[in-house]
């Protein structure tokens, strides 16, 4: 790895060939970003979130159970699948909304466009809406939710090779992950957090640990270009050519990054919520009596 990322780590810290563009993390994944959010939830917060899934006719009750529900949602709706990542070349140094996030291709007429960057902010609006139905605030809710995880996972934040699908490699002595061939892509997706071997509760306290001996929560903050941007540089450094044995050295380093992710990805996910959800649930200001 790059010193200059390492440093950054330091200081700020497979899935198919076929498929259009892969889920960002797997189910194990998002479901961990998830569960470092939930530790970090105001009560009322909480309160709210308990709430709006109630609305869910499904029965789903945590951030967890919810965290994966937009990739299953997107196999029925593939016009969405735009919003879960943002073509970034690696020859460009920043995200570019004109050049990297395309019109919407749902309604012409939006101001929203298809990228995880805009999106993010488009459900944060709707969470907030009040006015809105609670099953169509529960439904923003289950996709910031993921699509917050989504723009942590570095490879969500890369153009070239379709984010790293199209880069086949050998991870840790074999071309196969899971049941599929490996590829670059899947690698960072569920290969590196299967090779942790560990169960779901200790792999969270090993996130939380890393959290409070690097002060990651001092991080929580940030807009989705930020985070975006930050996802493309670790992206950038993280690639290999195609035909790449990925060693445990690569695994070593790069996981470092991949934990720092998906542990700032919760913190960040509760800080949003918690300014969306706790100030939507602050009874109005009171009108100062005091003489001006």
């Amino acid at each position: 790895m790059k010193k200059a990322v390492r440093g950054v780590v330091a200081a700020t810290i497979l899935m198919t060939v076929s498929l259009p563009q892969a889920w960002a993390w797997g189910r194990a994944g998002h479901r961990l970003t998830a569960l470092v959010a939930e530790n970090y939830l105001t009560s009322e917060t909480k309160l709210q979130i308990a709430e709006l899934l109630s609305a869910d006719s499904k029965g789903r009750e945590t951030l967890a159970d919810i965290a994966a529900w937009a990739d299953s949602y997107r196999q029925e709706h593939p016009k969405t699948a735009g919003w879960h990542f943002v073509d970034i070349s690696a020859g460009q140094a920043k995200f570019d909304r004109q050049r990297d996030c395309p019109a919407s291709s749902t309604d012409t007429k939006s101001p929203w466009r298809d990228c995880v960057t805009d999106r993010i902010l488009y459900f944060e609006g709707r969470l907030g809406d009040t006015s809105l139905p609670p099953r169509e605030r529960a439904l923003a809710l289950k996709f910031l939710v993921h699509l917050i995880g989504d723009v942590h996972q570095p490879f969500h934040a890369l153009g070239d090779a379709r984010g790293g699908n199209d880069i086949s490699v050998s991870f840790l002595g074999s071309s196969v992950c899971d049941t599929n061939r490996c590829n670059l892509h899947g690698v960072w997706d569920d290969a590196m957090i299967q090779e942790r071997n560990l169960s779901e509760p200790k792999y969270l306290a090993r996130l939380e640990q890393e959290i409070a001996e690097n002060h990651w929560d001092r991080l929580a903050g940030g807009e989705p270009t930020t985070w975006a941007n930050i996802s493309h540089k670790y992206a950038v450094d993280a690639m290999v050519p195609t035909g790449a044995v990925i060693g445990r050295d690569y695994y070593e380093e790069e996981g470092k990054i991949m934990d720092a992710q998906l542990a700032l990805g919760g913190l960040r996910l509760a800080h949003v919520l918690n300014r969306i959800l706790s100030d939507t649930a602050a009874p109005a200001p009171v009108q100062s009596t005091a003489t001006k």
